[in-house]
């Protein structure tokens, strides 16, 4: 039997809310997603954890909703390496007897999975009841960093590893830096089974215009200072603390110009406070807590600089959507880096971990104004030529899904 139309699709989540991160801050992606399947009239089915009493103001009217028990919030006080393998036992033991119920009653067109996690779970529900498979990978973390000894490479991706060992029909992998593409199919994965895309932009974000003396007081940011700032969740990866490093390092008179803005919110955040009074930057240190994704465009147009010091990988969203906002990046050059912070062109890269450089680098963009305003137009006008919006980007999934579902024999 072939199916020839999308009219059912089941997803599987391992976030309890459709923004990830919550009260209306991170990255809108799966917002996006189902607002066009709501759109095209595909009939929405989302099984996803309980809540653990977090709000979300943005849950969709029309998806029909299932819940597992909350596998992920449960051991995340855990250490990492615990938690993550806990959760690679549990989460399937506990989810695919459900997933599988589901699909049986609701007899979907297809199943779509957020995240490594979803892998085992979608592969063999969609083998035993003869529907398609798809998982959406939103990055791939270590999984791409080949150059890493053996031993850490297999203790940084153990669970991703073994989530790939079971097959899906179709893999969605966005491109945050992480080298995706590459990773699985040098994991086995045949390369016409991954599509690897941009992630969607709020590419009018670019023709913004913002006050910025109002915008800054009401952020309770200095008036005349010039601005370096990052955005992120701070967990050690983020690697935030090389940035305050970095600020001790410039030296004094050109501290007279700087203050530096450390956007967002995590379990790192008192650490980062502690590091600033140690490394005395008290009076040039601005924290504004997590930022609602509708201000972040006008946080990052109210800056002068963006920093990224991240281990992964410097390409994330905060990155591309400061440079769409004309912010010239310093940023760590780690995995696919490069493909945006453009060294000399849209910001200058550094040598990964060498905090010393890149002090130095943020120290030549503080006093060469030419340089600075030159790398923020090269950065405004390369991201609108090269990033995507949203709706082509979800466009591009639906193509993707469809095709899938066209395709898929029983």
């Amino acid at each position: 039997m072939r199916r020839k139309d999308l009219k059912k699709i089941l997803i599987l989540s391992i976030w309890e809310n459709l923004w990830s991160l919550g009260e209306g801050c991170g990255v809108p992606d799966e917002l996006h997603f189902s607002n066009k399947l709501q759109s095209a009239g595909i009939e929405t089915f989302l099984l996803k954890p309980k809540s653990t009493g977090h709000t979300d103001d943005h849950e969709q009217i029309g998806i029909t909703t299932y819940t597992y028990p909350n596998i992920v919030s449960s051991c995340e006080k855990m250490p990492g390496p615990i938690a993550r393998s806990l959760i690679s036992i549990y989460f399937p033991y506990k989810v695919t007897d459900r997933l599988k119920s589901i699909a049986a009653m609701i007899k979907p067109d297809l199943i779509l999975g957020f995240a490594h996690q979803s892998i085992k779970p979608i592969s063999e529900v969609g083998r035993k009841l003869g529907i398609p498979a798809v998982v959406k990978l939103f990055g791939v973390m270590q999984l791409g960093r080949e150059k890493l000894s053996l031993l850490k490479y297999w203790y940084s991706n153990f669970d991703q590893i073994n989530s790939l060992r079971y097959p899906v029909d179709h893999y969605i992998v966005l491109n945050d830096g992480t080298l995706g593409n590459k990773a699985l199919t040098s994991r086995g994965i045949p390369e016409n089974r991954v599509s690897f895309l941009q992630n969607g932009m709020n590419l009018e974000w670019a023709e913004m215009k913002i006050d910025r003396r109002e915008i800054r007081g009401s952020m309770g940011l200095p008036e005349n200072d010039i601005l370096i700032v990052t955005l992120s969740r701070f967990i050690k990866l983020k690697r935030i603390d090389h940035l305050l490093k970095a600020a001790a390092r410039i030296s004094k008179e050109t501290m007279k110009k700087v203050s530096f803005v450390i956007a967002g919110d995590g379990p790192g955040k008192q650490y980062l406070i502690e590091k600033t009074k140690t490394l005395g930057l008290e009076k040039r240190v601005y924290f504004t807590g997590a930022v609602p994704y509708d201000r972040v465009p006008e946080l990052l147009k109210a800056c002068d600089i963006f920093a990224g010091t991240s281990e992964l990988t410097n390409m994330a969203m905060p990155t591309c959507e400061a440079m769409l906002c004309g912010l010239p990046v310093v940023a760590y050059n780690v995995a696919g880096t490069s493909e945006v912070v453009r060294d000399g062109e849209t910001g200058l890269l550094v040598e990964n971990s060498n905090i010393d450089a890149f002090a130095g680098k943020l120290s030549l963009l503080i006093n060469d104004d030419e340089l600075r305003q030159r790398l923020s137009r090269k950065a405004a006008s390369f991201s609108r030529e090269y990033f995507v919006d949203w709706a082509d980007k979800v466009e591009q999934e639906m193509k993707i899904l469809k095709t899938v579902v066209d395709n898929y024999q029983t």
